[in-house]
C-alpha cells in the first residue's frame, strides 16, 4: 500500500514525509505520537482498525497533538469506544467507506415483518429474541447476559428505533451480493445468455452459477449495477467526520469514488461541504518544506523524500523566475538577474569615460601636463643660445620633452569606450614612449658623466665623449622596446573584452592584455633602464654642485621607480575601469617626476635667476656681487 500511495502522491505532486508501521503498539505508540506532533505535516492518512487507533488518540490526547486525519475503509468510528475529548480529535477528519445506498422497501420491511410470517426461520426467532429481550420455547436463549424471563409473544411492537441505520454499508453490500446471486441464478435458469448450454441438471455446481455472474447488471435506485468478470467496480463513500452542536460525532457523505467512472472523473467531492480541521472553512496546508521564492532553488536533503528540502538562493549570476525550481539557470549573454534574482536585465556597460568624475580630472591633467611640457619645450627653444641650454644637451632636451608630450598624451587612448585599434596601441604606444623618454635620460646622464671624467688629461672616457654616444643610446633601447611590441601585437594583441566580474550587474567594458607576460616584459624593460640610469647618476653626485643635473636625474629615476614599484600591487588588486584609473595616474606620475625634476631647476634659472645662466656659475666659479 505505501508503495502505490507514495506512486499517486508523486502524480499529485507530494509525498510521504513519514512513514510508520506499528508492530506492538503497546511499546511504540507514543513514540509515533512524538514523531507525529514533531512532523511539519498537518495531514495523516491511518490505515488501521478503530481499537488501534483508540491506542494513538489517547497517546496523541495526553501530549496536546492535533491533526488532519485521513481514514482508510477499515477503520470505523464507534462512538461508545472514544471519549468526547478523543472524538474531537476526529473532528474535520475525511473518512473512506464502503459504498452504501438505500435498498428499496428495506426499512418498510425492517418495521413490518412479523415471525408468524416467517414460522420455520429460526433466523427471524433468534433475531426477535434480541430485539425485545424475550424467549421462545423452541428457541435456546443465547448466553448474553441478558435476563429474558419473559416469553415472546410475536406481536410486539417494532419500529424503525430497533435498527441502526446510520451505516448500513455491510447490508448493502450483502443485499448487493445477494442481488447479484438471484441474477444469475435467473439467468441460468432462464437460459438468458445462451439457449444451447442452459443448465437442466439439478443441484447446480458454484462454478456453472460463477460463469453467469461474471457478466450481469442490474438496477438499484436507478443506478445500474455492472459486473466484468465477475467484479463489481469499485465504489467508495468519502465522509466527513463532524461534532454536532450536541456533541456527537456524524459523519456527512461529501464525496464519491467510482472506479467505473470515466478517466479523470472517478473521484467527486463537494469542498463546501467539509468542515476542515482547525479553521472549518480553510483546506489544511500540510508541506513538509515551503515553497521555494523565485529566485531560490530547492536543495534535497540527505535521507529525506523529496518533498523535504532546503531552499538555497541561486549563485550570482544566475537566476530562477518560478516557485519551487529544482535548478537556476544563467542569464543569456549580456544580461544579469535582478537583486532577487527572478528575472534577467540587460547589463550596463561601464567604462572609464570622459563625462564622469575620474576621467575628467585624468583627462584634465593630461592636458596640463601636456601643455605645460611643451611650454617648457618652447623655453628651452627660445633660450636655445643660454649656456644653461648648451650644457644640458640641446637635441636631447628637446627629445626627452617631445617625448614626454606624448607621455602626456597616452592617457587619451586609455579614456573612452574601448576598441581594437585603442586596445592594440595603448600598451605599445605607452611603452614604446617611456623607452624613448627613459633612453634620452640615460644618455643625458652618461653625457654628463663622460664630460666630467674626460676633464682629467689623457683620460680614458675621452674616446666616449660625442653625440654618437648619445644617439646610439637614444636609438638602440627603443628599438629594443619596440620590437618586444612588435612581437606582443603580432602573437597575442590586446583586444576589448566584456568582464561581468566586476559588479555583476555592471560590465566593465576593458581591453584584455592578450598575454600578461608580454604587458610584464614591457613593464620589466622600463624598470631596468630607470635603474641603469639610476645607478649611472648615483655615484655621480660628488661632482660640481653649482650645476649637477646627475643629482636631478637619480631623484627623477628614484621617483619613476617608486611610481612602477607601487603601481603592480594597486594594478593587480583593483578591478574594472579603476584598473585603467591606476595605469593613467602610473604614467602621469612618472612622467611628470621626470619632467619636474629635470627641467623645473632649468627653467628657474632661466626665468628667475638669469643672473645665473652664464658659464662662470655653471663651471662653479661664483663672484660677489657689487
Amino acid at each position: 500500500m505505501q508503495s502505490a500511495l507514495e506512486k499517486y502522491l508523486a502524480q499529485a505532486g507530494g509525498c510521504l514525509a513519514m512513514s510508520r508501521t506499528i508492530r506492538d503498539p503497546y511499546s511504540e505508540i507514543n513514540t509515533v505520537a512524538r514523531e507525529i506532533g514533531s512532523s511539519t505535516a498537518t495531514v495523516f492518512l491511518c490505515h488501521c482498525y478503530h481499537f488501534h487507533f483508540q491506542l494513538l488518540a489517547k497517546a496523541l490526547q495526553a501530549q496536546n497533538i492535533h491533526k488532519m486525519w485521513i481514514m482508510t475503509a477499515s477503520f470505523a468510528v464507534d462512538p461508545e469506544i472514544f471519549t468526547s475529548e478523543m472524538l474531537h480529535l476526529l473532528n474535520g477528519s475525511l473518512d473512506l467507506r464502503v459504498h452504501s445506498d438505500k435498498i428499496p422497501g428495506f426499512k418498510n420491511f425492517l418495521t413490518t415483518f412479523r415471525p408468524a410470517a416467517y414460522p420455520s426461520s429460526h433466523l427471524v426467532k433468534i433475531l426477535w429474541q434480541n430485539l425485545f429481550k424475550c424467549t421462545w420455547p423452541s428457541v435456546e436463549s443465547t448466553r448474553d447476559g441478558v435476563n429474558r424471563s419473559r416469553p415472546c409473544t410475536g406481536v410486539e411492537e417494532l419500529d424503525a428505533g430497533h435498527f441502526d441505520l446510520n451505516n448500513p454499508a455491510a447490508t448493502f453490500q450483502a443485499y448487493l451480493a445477494t442481488r447479484a446471486y438471484i441474477t444469475a441464478y435467473r439467468d441460468m435458469t432462464s437460459c438468458t445468455f445462451n439457449k444451447r448450454s442452459c443448465v437442466r441438471a439439478k443441484p447446480f455446481q458454484p462454478w456453472q452459477v460463477y460463469h453467469y455472474v461474471k457478466n450481469i447488471n442490474f438496477t438499484i435506485s436507478s443506478q445500474e449495477i455492472f459486473f466484468k468478470d465477475g467484479e463489481v467496480p469499485a465504489v467508495f463513500d468519502i465522509t466527513n467526520l463532524q461534532i454536532s452542536p450536541n456533541g456527537s460525532l456524524k459523519a456527512v457523505k461529501v464525496g464519491q469514488f467510482h472506479s467505473g467512472s470515466p478517466l479523470g472523473k472517478e473521484l467527486v467531492v463537494q469542498d463546501s461541504a467539509i468542515v476542515w480541521t482547525g479553521n472549518p472553512a480553510q483546506v489544511p496546508h500540510s508541506v513538509c518544506t515551503e515553497s521555494c521564492l523565485p529566485g531560490q532553488r530547492k536543495l534535497p536533503l540527505q535521507g529525506k523524500p523529496s518533498c523535504c528540502y532546503d531552499c538555497q538562493g541561486c549563485p550570482d549570476g544566475q537566476f530562477a523566475s518560478g516557485t519551487d525550481s529544482a535548478n537556476c539557470w544563467n542569464c543569456p549573454p549580456g544580461q544579469w538577474p535582478n537583486h532577487i534574482q527572478d528575472r534577467c536585465f540587460p547589463v550596463t556597460i561601464d567604462f572609464l569615460s570622459y563625462t564622469e568624475t575620474l576621467g575628467a580630472v585624468l583627462a584634465t591633467s593630461s592636458c596640463l601636463l601636456f601643455l605645460l611640457s611643451l611650454s617648457i619645450l618652447y623655453i628651452f627653444i627660445r633660450y636655445r643660445h643660454t649656456p644653461i641650454v648648451k650644457a644640458n644637451n640641446r637635441a636631447l632636451s628637446y627629445l626627452l620633452l617631445t617625448s614626454l608630450a606624448l607621455c602626456f598624451l597616452c592617457p587619451f587612448m586609455f579614456l573612452g569606450r574601448p576598441s581594437q585599434l585603442t586596445c592594440s596601441l595603448r600598451e605599445t604606444v605607452f611603452g614604446l614612449v617611456f623607452a624613448v623618454c627613459l633612453s634620452a635620460t640615460l644618455a643625458k646622464t652618461v653625457t654628463v658623466v663622460l664630460a666630467f671624467r674626460a676633464s682629467k688629461p689623457d683620460s680614458y672616457f675621452q674616446r666616449w665623449v660625442g653625440y654618437k654616444l648619445s644617439v646610439a643610446i637614444t636609438l638602440c633601447c627603443p628599438l629594443t622596446q619596440a620590437a618586444v611590441c612588435v612581437v606582443w601585437i603580432t602573437e597575442r594583441a590586446p583586444f576589448p573584452s566584456q568582464n561581468p566580474l566586476h559588479g555583476g550587474p555592471h560590465v566593465t567594458l576593458e581591453c584584455d592584455k592578450g598575454s600578461l607576460q608580454y604587458f610584464y616584459i614591457m613593464l620589466g624593460y622600463l624598470a631596468l633602464l630607470a635603474i641603469i640610469s639610476l645607478g649611472v647618476a648615483f655615484p655621480a653626485h660628488r661632482l660640481p654642485t653649482a650645476f649637477n643635473e646627475a643629482q636631478h636625474i637619480a631623484i627623477s629615476m628614484l621617483i619613476f621607480t617608486f611610481v612602477w614599484i607601487a603601481f603592480v600591487p594597486s594594478y593587480l588588486s583593483a578591478t574594472g575601469k579603476y584598473m585603467v584609473a591606476v595605469e593613467i595616474f602610473a604614467i602621469l606620475a612618472s612622467a611628470g617626476g621626470l619632467l619636474g625634476c629635470l627641467f623645473f631647476p632649468k627653467c628657474y634659472i632661466i626665468l628667475l635667476r638669469p643672473d645665473r645662466n652664464n658659464r662662470c656659475f655653471l663651471l662653479g666659479r661664483q663672484f660677489p656681487h657689487n
